[in-house]
């Protein structure tokens, strides 16, 4: 397998990113971005790419689920008792779980998600086995009917 330019590894993670072969083939400074599509290792990078993107996205998205699941609400709880908090203050504060603020006649009302959807989407999604077609797939496809159409994206 031939190795990749440092600028075609730049347009794959582009690609990847932007979802935009204009746009990949912009931010990489290239010009041939369609004809790099035809290369089996281009297609393997993108494929590399885009598998690790969505593991890193299903990790997020269920590190936010475990948060919002069992939240730390002291901080929102703080907001309450502590009168005149600052901006730096404030920006230390994890307010991740909370939903909605309001403060109206010196109350202040402070509403959080819902912990048992969280913790319903969690198990949901550690069991979820089934899988779409891979954002690569589905660009390589586009990039070939586009190829036969000489049409631009």
């Amino acid at each position: 397998m031939a190795r990749l330019t440092k600028k075609e590894k730049e347009f794959c993670a582009a690609l990847i990113q932007t979802g935009s072969i204009s746009s990949a083939q912009r931010l990489a400074g290239i010009e041939n971005g369609r004809v790099l599509l035809c290369r089996q290792e281009i297609i393997d990078e993108i494929k590399k790419l885009s598998e690790a993107r969505a593991q890193t996205d299903e990790y997020l998205a269920k590190a936010a689920l475990r948060h919002l699941a069992a939240p730390d609400i002291s901080d929102a709880v703080s907001l309450i008792f502590k009168d005149g908090l600052s901006d730096s203050d404030l920006k230390k504060l994890d307010l991740f779980a909370v939903s909605e603020i309001r403060r109206r006649d010196n109350v202040t009302e402070i509403k959080f998600f819902d912990r048992f959807k969280a913790i319903e989407r969690l198990l949901e999604a550690g069991g979820r086995q089934e899988h779409s077609v891979p954002f690569y797939e589905a660009l390589l496809e586009s990039a070939r009917g586009l190829s036969r159409d000489g049409d631009e994206d």
